[in-house]
């Protein structure tokens, strides 16, 4: 099955889950503590406090991103620190790690990035991890300094998981431990399948309805041209920050940022959201070019301490840190 591989060197941008039919509970304006803006602007850094702070500056941000990872063993080796991709249909191994076990090649499979799609090396190998026994995979091959470490876990290893993102512990677990870890108020809800990813389908910004995906693979939240038509139209005088979007095959892609109120996820919303938006190839793979669509990435979902994409019961769930409930 041909991936969808978000580039891990600096801005990405994957697939999500997402969740159905939240209670029906009046939405809570959380204060997380900073602006995370991306248009330039000065501000102060976030004063220290008990339990887990989220991030409020984009260098927290990405320095959370690129701890997240799992531990898997490949032919009986490592275990490695993979990164774990709700935004990839395809599961990637590093050249590096090809060549220090002599892996033998096997034949090209197309490989989808942000900006279109081209043909990658496989290989089969062993993998092991969480809680799973060791079985036979087949992982596209990059460099990598492009997956972000020596491979990627994505969604053809996660079918009937249970993976947890805890950021106080910056650490991913599957299969293994609580599912939602930590001290504050926790909230849990459905979510539809597409492709194999779950659909939070209880999300809005700036007022606007919107289909959102949960990507633990990229680092920023980015929305198709429909919801910047509509945004743009309902904010007029938002400033813009355009920016290149360079996908792991190389190829690149033109994005513009812009701060926008109110982030719904289920019960809370979260104030002022940066917001990227770009014609990615991903939204025409899943026929969402015409209605307002939106990949939610480690920039919000690092506002909740942890995080519980349940492939098994098609149900996502969100705890607050302690501090903010």
């Amino acid at each position: 099955m041909a991936g969808w591989l978000p580039d891990r060197r600096g801005f990405s941008a994957g697939l999500a889950a997402a969740a159905f039919g939240a209670p029906a509970a009046r939405a809570q304006m959380i204060d997380f503590g900073g602006e995370a803006t991306r248009v330039p602007r000065s501000s102060a850094p976030a004063s220290p406090q008990q339990g887990y702070e989220p991030p409020a500056t984009l260098s927290s941000v990405v320095d959370i991103y690129k701890r997240m990872t799992g531990p898997v063993r490949v032919q009986g080796t490592g275990p490695y620190p993979f990164v774990v991709d709700t935004g990839a249909n395809q599961s990637v191994v590093s050249a590096e790690i090809v060549q220090k076990l002599g892996l033998k090649p096997g034949d090209p499979q197309p490989l989808n990035g942000v900006a279109g799609v081209q043909l990658t090396p496989t290989v089969t190998a062993s993998l092991q991890f969480g809680g799973r026994p060791a079985h036979e995979a087949t992982l596209s091959v990059l460099p990598a300094s492009a997956i972000g470490g020596p491979g990627m876990l994505g969604l053809d290893q996660l079918d009937g998981a249970r993976l947890t993102l805890d950021f106080a512990r910056q650490q991913v677990t599957i299969d293994e431990g609580p599912a939602l870890p930590g001290g504050g108020d926790a909230f849990h809800m459905r979510a539809e399948r597409r492709d194999g990813q779950l659909t939070l389908v209880d999300a809005d910004l700036a007022g606007i309805k919107v289909t959102a995906f949960l990507d633990s693979g990229a680092q920023d939240t980015i929305g198709n041209m429909a919801l910047r038509a509509l945004a743009i139209t309902r904010y007029p005088l938002t400033p813009i920050q355009h920016v290149p979007i360079v996908s792991v095959t190389g190829q690149t892609i033109a994005a513009e940022f812009a701060d926008l109120p109110d982030l719904r996820i289920g019960g809370v919303t979260l104030p002022n959201w940066p917001v990227a938006f770009a014609d990615l190839h991903i939204f025409r793979m899943w026929d969402l070019t015409n209605a307002p669509a939106i990949l939610i990435g480690i920039d919000v979902l690092s506002r909740f301490e942890t995080v519980c994409l349940d492939f098994r019961n098609d149900r996502v769930g969100f705890r607050l840190p302690a501090d903010r409930a």
